[in-house]
């Protein structure tokens, strides 16, 4: 380069090497903007036209990593509406000591969820309950805020009131803590 072009470069601040490694890196920013943009496009898209859900995982577009699976979130288990409404039995120990059981669930409630009242007035207990835990057709609920007709030295509050039902309508019933069992009837919806 001749002295003159020198001059010419200083004056003006940036060298054409410099330039060009300008350019290369606006390149590859505006590239990436892009990519990202189409992508996150693309996923929105896809995902407004699914009709149906799918039953396998979706795999987002990769960009040259290992694509990671996503998965719908389940759906929460809940009381089955046939649990709704008032019921009432007696259950038994395995002493052989009987005791009547109302259970009155008024929605149909989530896990962790308030769903009702349960009573034993031989004890007397009456509490709120909250479904714990579904397994198959097997309901478990916990018993929580005992009332002030409750004898608190005896009732206490935690899970194990597990309900089953059967296919004459009726609610099989089972203390987990006690062993106790019973069958209970609606007495209103």
């Amino acid at each position: 380069m001749t002295d003159p072009e020198k001059e010419s470069e200083k004056q003006q601040g940036i060298s054409k090497e410099a330039w060009a490694a300008i350019a290369t890196i606006a390149v590859a920013v505006i590239s990436g903007i892009f990519t990202i943009t189409n992508t996150i496009v693309t996923n929105t898209g896809s995902n407004k036209t699914s009709s149906s859900p799918s039953s396998s995982p979706s795999v987002p577009p990769s960009s040259g990593s290992t694509p990671v699976p996503t998965f719908p979130s389940p759906s929460p288990l809940r009381v089955s509406n046939a649990f709704l409404g008032k019921w009432s039995g007696v259950a038994k120990e395995p002493s052989g000591k009987s005791f009547r059981i109302n259970l009155e669930i008024q929605r149909n409630c989530s896990l962790k969820e308030k769903c009702g009242y349960i009573s034993v007035p031989d004890v007397p207990c009456y509490g709120e309950i909250s479904l714990q835990q579904v397994s198959s057709d097997d309901y478990e609920f916990d018993v929580s805020n005992f009332d002030r007709r409750s004898n608190l030295k005896i009732c206490t509050p935690g899970d194990g009131e597990r309900f089953h039902l059967l296919p004459d309508g009726k609610l099989a019933y089972k203390a987990t803590y006690s062993n106790a069992q019973g069958i209970l009837e609606k007495v209103e919806n």
